[in-house]
């Protein structure tokens, strides 16, 4: 007889198959997830937002000229025999620049004088004609047609005397003129002329530029012609000397508003001492206005990051990452007009650890 187990023995196999089968397509269980480590609290300074007066400035650009330069020209005619000065040669004024052949002036002055000496004798011996003669002439000893012609031979002996004179002053100009000289102190830019040639009157022989004293335009535009005064205080800056600050003092304002442009020249008068400063250099400048109040910071507070400004403030026990617009500043404060509210903390000198979000351990500013 044959055993029930045997009559369903092969049922039994398929069925431990498809289980094995099932067992073995089953994805494996998924381990426990590692618990992640909590983000170690820094330590920061910190300095709450204040509000309180901020500096303002109108901002203007402008050109640094010289209050004096001149193309110094001949007065006269003649040969150049020396020159005496050099391109960058400092010169006081009067000064010799050039100097022309003065022989012919020499000796034209010489005959001029002897012409005065000339005139005024016979202009002496008219004088005392006369005086001998006026006493015959009351008397009727002399015929008035006769006192009158020595009387007009005076006259005209003394005319002939300012004739001379004047001859000899006109040569003893052209004798000065012979020596070109500077008109002022300053620094000799350009020599126009050397030894030997011909020059003539109004010929340009050098260039002098006073470089002590200088002015800096600038112009205005008509919104802001109201803030110019004359007296103010305007600070420039300029790119050879990259954050030095110069001062010019507002002496001329225009008497108009160009209709081309629509604005304002303006002249700043500055003192160039170490004569560091040129001629033709581009000036970025501020002029100072009246302080308002504004909310700042420590300016070691914010970070550059190319063409942003940030600062992290401390929230929470945490830092927060903020962008902020900055404005002026004014010595070791700046001012933040957007980003930080009053009263804010904000982390001091911020190093590469700091981050939003990173928990923090902060220290007021003593």
């Amino acid at each position: 007889m044959t055993s029930p187990l045997l009559k369903y023995a092969p049922a039994l196999a398929l069925g431990a198959l498809g289980l094995a089968l099932t067992g073995c397509s089953k994805a494996p269980a998924a381990a426990p997830a590692a618990a992640q480590k909590p983000v170690a609290a820094i330590s920061v300074k910190t300095a709450a937002a204040q509000q309180g007066p901020m500096p303002r400035y109108l901002r203007l650009t402008g050109e640094i000229t010289a209050a004096q330069n001149a193309a110094v020209a001949a007065d006269t005619t003649g040969k150049v025999i020396e020159t005496p000065v050099e391109r960058g040669t400092i010169v006081k004024t009067g000064d010799v620049l050039v100097q022309l052949d003065s022989r012919t002036a020499e000796l034209n002055l010489a005959e001029a004088e002897a012409n005065v000496v000339q005139a005024k004798s016979k202009l002496d011996l008219a004088e005392s004609e006369v005086k001998r003669n006026a006493p015959l002439a009351q008397m009727k000893a002399v015929a008035e047609t006769d006192f009158a012609r020595i009387k007009a031979d005076r006259d005209g002996a003394a005319a002939s005397l300012s004739a001379a004179e004047a001859r000899r002053d006109m040569t003893r100009k052209s004798l000065e003129d012979a020596t070109i000289r500077a008109p002022f102190a300053g620094t000799v830019s350009e020599r126009f002329v050397t030894a030997g040639e011909y020059v003539m009157a109004n010929s340009k022989v050098a260039q002098v530029v006073d470089l002590q004293h200088l002015r800096l335009l600038v112009n205005v535009a008509e919104p802001s012609v109201g803030l110019i005064r004359v007296g103010q205080t305007v600070e420039f800056s300029v790119s050879p000397f990259p954050g030095e600050v110069f001062t010019g003092t507002v002496k001329f304002i225009g008497a108009a508003v160009r209709a081309e442009t629509r604005d304002l020249q303006v002249e700043a008068e500055v003192l160039n001492t170490d004569g560091r400063l040129r001629p033709g250099l581009f000036a970025e400048a501020r002029l100072a206005l009246p302080p308002q109040t504004a909310v700042t910071i420590p300016a070691n507070a914010v970070r550059a990051d190319g063409a942003n400004q940030k600062v992290w403030v401390v929230e929470s026990g945490q830092l927060t990452e903020r962008l902020v617009e900055v404005g002026e500043t004014d010595k070791d404060r700046i001012e933040i007009r957007r980003g930080v509210k009053q009263g804010e903390k904000v982390v001091l000198s911020p190093g590469p650890d700091a981050a939003d979000g990173v928990p923090v351990q902060s220290t007021p500013q003593s």
